[in-house]
């Protein structure tokens, strides 16, 4: 009788495990990619690891989107948010204008827009930051200690304020290396166009730069390859990208926009989801860093990543405050933690794009 008692309670026990185990909800995911699309070996490829990741653990089921131009992102957003998705995440600077449009007409529906400025976009709208300027600062002080010719580049896609992000954490991790190095800043106008980024490359090449910081998206496919056929270094962006040339890429600077879209889509799979707000993903939080891998094995001193070490944790501890673009101002003399002189087209801007 006892032994029947027992085995009863082990499945009622066990009925009742069952019962109270929480379960997330399957979601139904939408993104929306930038205008350069899949297979861009940047940041949308990124954003994809986030959503595999959400299919592998949450069950997600999600379908990318890919608007061929700027012109099409409000479109693509309406008509994705009419088909009941349970998010829709964006993965331009360019969408937020579209996304706030479209969220004020659905105001039901929810979504997501990685890596942007630091407004709040709207009640159903959460959005991201990457501190995209620590991780510059690192590969800015990497290049300044590596660089045999003094001079380094920067070859930025548009000529935006989200770039110029990009720009300032590494000239001003450059400034800390070698205060007498020489920093090129160049923008190619496009983040499709590999041809150009090969050619402002080589440009910056003929004027000593062995070093150049690619930061526009598939176009900085073609600073790789100057890269390569010069015997010069690049440094990749957004994803690792030290593969697509071993040995001439000195390292990259990852962002993780995977863990940001993967963090949104989890949000709404366990009911946290939290409109108005925008997350900030830095060093602190694993959201930046230097890639190193058998690709780039030996590039790098062992004594310059044992400084780099260091820097980390000045940069954790407050002891370091890398500027943030968004944050200065025009005609402003001298920038971050400590201070360093703010570069020319700081220094003499009248006015910043913000």
């Amino acid at each position: 009788m006892s032994g029947n008692f027992l085995k009863t309670g082990l499945v009622v026990l066990s009925l009742l495990t069952t019962v109270v185990v929480p379960a997330f909800a399957a979601p139904k995911v939408a993104m929306i990619t930038s205008e350069s699309g899949l297979g861009d070996k940047s940041f949308n490829d990124m954003m994809v690891e986030g959503m595999e990741r959400a299919k592998t653990e949450l069950g997600a089921d999600y379908v990318v989107i890919q608007p061929r131009a700027i012109s099409e992102f409000q479109s693509a957003l309406a008509r994705a948010a009419g088909q009941g998705f349970d998010i829709i995440i964006g993965s331009s600077f360019d969408m937020i204008e579209p996304m706030k449009a479209v969220a004020a007409a659905f105001p039901d529906q929810k979504f997501g827009l990685v890596d942007v400025g630091p407004e709040p976009l709207g009640p159903n709208v959460v959005s991201t930051v990457t501190k995209d300027w620590e991780g510059s600062f690192l590969v800015g002080y990497i290049a300044a200690k590596t660089t045999k010719t003094g001079t380094i580049g920067f070859v930025g896609g548009k000529d935006i304020p989200i770039i110029h992000r990009f720009f300032i954490g590494y000239y001003y991790g450059a400034m800390m290396a070698n205060p007498d190095i020489k920093v090129i800043e160049t923008y190619t106008g496009s983040f499709t166009d590999p041809a150009g980024g090969k050619e402002f490359t080589l440009s910056n090449i003929n004027q000593g730069a062995d070093i150049n910081f690619a930061v526009a998206g598939p176009t900085s496919v073609g600073v790789i390859e100057a890269a390569k056929s010069t015997g010069t270094f690049a440094i990749g962006v957004d994803s690792n990208q030290n593969y697509l040339a071993p040995g001439s890429v000195l390292t990259s600077m990852v962002k993780r926009v995977d863990t940001q879209a993967f963090d949104m889509i989890k949000s709404v799979s366990d009911n946290t989801f939290a409109g108005n707000q925008v997350k900030m993903y830095g060093l602190a939080e694993d959201g930046v860093s230097a890639a190193m891998d058998d690709n780039n094995k030996g590039l790098i001193s062992d004594a310059v990543l044992a400084e780099v070490d260091t820097l980390k944790a000045k940069l954790l501890s407050g002891e370091i405050v890398v500027p943030n673009y968004f944050e200065l101002k025009a005609g402003q003399a001298e920038m971050g933690t400590p201070p360093i002189a703010t570069p020319p087209s700081i220094a003499t801007a009248t006015t910043l794009a913000q």
